[in-house]
Protein backbone atom coordinates (compact mmCIF):
# COMPACT_ATOMS: atom_id res chain seq x y z
CA UNK A 1 0.00 0.00 0.00
CA UNK A 2 2.87 2.35 0.68
CA UNK A 3 6.58 2.60 0.11
CA UNK A 4 6.80 0.63 3.36
CA UNK A 5 6.07 -2.45 1.30
CA UNK A 6 9.27 -1.80 -0.63
CA UNK A 7 11.34 -2.13 2.56
CA UNK A 8 10.44 -5.81 2.90
CA UNK A 9 12.42 -8.35 0.91
CA UNK A 10 9.54 -10.79 1.08
CA UNK A 11 5.99 -9.42 0.89
CA UNK A 12 4.90 -12.14 3.32
CA UNK A 13 6.93 -10.31 5.98
CA UNK A 14 5.01 -7.06 5.46
CA UNK A 15 2.42 -6.66 8.21
CA UNK A 16 0.21 -4.59 5.90
CA UNK A 17 0.16 -7.18 3.11
CA UNK A 18 -2.53 -9.30 4.78
CA UNK A 19 -4.71 -6.22 5.22
CA UNK A 20 -4.20 -5.22 1.59
CA UNK A 21 -5.14 -8.76 0.52
CA UNK A 22 -8.32 -8.51 2.63
CA UNK A 23 -9.24 -5.21 0.97
CA UNK A 24 -8.68 -6.62 -2.51
CA UNK A 25 -10.67 -9.77 -1.78
CA UNK A 26 -13.52 -7.74 -0.28
CA UNK A 27 -13.78 -5.53 -3.36
CA UNK A 28 -13.47 -8.49 -5.70
CA UNK A 29 -16.45 -10.10 -3.97
CA UNK A 30 -18.43 -6.87 -4.30
CA UNK A 31 -17.67 -6.69 -8.02
CA UNK A 32 -18.58 -10.35 -8.41
CA UNK A 33 -22.00 -9.60 -6.91
CA UNK A 34 -22.75 -6.88 -9.41
CA UNK A 35 -20.83 -8.10 -12.47
CA UNK A 36 -19.80 -11.77 -12.27
CA UNK A 37 -16.96 -12.98 -14.46
CA UNK A 38 -17.50 -16.33 -16.17
CA UNK A 39 -15.32 -19.05 -14.66
CA UNK A 40 -13.95 -19.96 -18.07
CA UNK A 41 -12.31 -16.54 -18.54
CA UNK A 42 -9.20 -16.48 -16.30
CA UNK A 43 -7.78 -13.47 -18.14
CA UNK A 44 -10.82 -11.38 -17.20
CA UNK A 45 -10.33 -12.41 -13.58
CA UNK A 46 -6.66 -11.41 -13.67
CA UNK A 47 -7.53 -8.07 -15.26
CA UNK A 48 -10.17 -7.40 -12.61
CA UNK A 49 -7.74 -8.25 -9.82
CA UNK A 50 -5.10 -5.87 -11.23
CA UNK A 51 -7.69 -3.11 -11.53
CA UNK A 52 -8.94 -3.69 -7.99
CA UNK A 53 -5.42 -3.76 -6.56
CA UNK A 54 -4.76 -0.35 -8.12
CA UNK A 55 -8.12 0.94 -6.89
CA UNK A 56 -7.32 -0.19 -3.32
CA UNK A 57 -3.92 1.49 -3.44
CA UNK A 58 -5.46 4.75 -4.63
CA UNK A 59 -8.29 5.05 -2.13
CA UNK A 60 -6.08 3.86 0.72
CA UNK A 61 -3.36 6.38 -0.01
CA UNK A 62 -6.04 9.08 -0.22
CA UNK A 63 -7.13 8.50 3.39
CA UNK A 64 -3.80 7.79 5.11
CA UNK A 65 -2.29 10.90 6.77
CA UNK A 66 0.86 12.06 5.00
CA UNK A 67 3.05 11.66 8.05
CA UNK A 68 2.56 7.87 7.78
CA UNK A 69 3.12 7.86 4.04
CA UNK A 70 6.34 9.83 4.42
CA UNK A 71 7.84 7.77 7.23
CA UNK A 72 7.76 4.01 6.66
CA UNK A 73 9.17 3.47 10.15
CA UNK A 74 6.01 4.72 11.84
CA UNK A 75 3.52 2.11 12.97
CA UNK A 76 0.03 2.76 11.70
CA UNK A 77 -2.21 3.30 14.72
CA UNK A 78 -5.68 1.78 15.04
CA UNK A 79 -7.29 5.07 13.97
CA UNK A 80 -5.57 4.93 10.59
CA UNK A 81 -6.55 1.31 10.09
CA UNK A 82 -10.15 2.14 11.05
CA UNK A 83 -10.18 4.95 8.48
CA UNK A 84 -8.92 2.54 5.82
CA UNK A 85 -11.56 -0.01 6.83
CA UNK A 86 -14.30 2.61 6.52
CA UNK A 87 -13.00 3.61 3.09
CA UNK A 88 -13.03 -0.04 2.04
CA UNK A 89 -16.62 -0.53 3.18
CA UNK A 90 -17.68 2.78 1.60
CA UNK A 91 -16.28 1.52 -1.70
CA UNK A 92 -18.10 -1.82 -1.31
CA UNK A 93 -21.34 0.12 -0.75
CA UNK A 94 -20.70 2.16 -3.89
CA UNK A 95 -20.06 -0.95 -5.94
CA UNK A 96 -23.06 -2.92 -4.67
CA UNK A 97 -25.41 0.03 -4.50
Amino acid sequence: MTDEQDTYDDQDENPLQGYFDWQVTTLLLAYDLTDPIPGDDPQAGEQRRAKVEQEVREFTLAVVPEMYLNDPNLDWPPEVMMTITRATFDRVNQITG
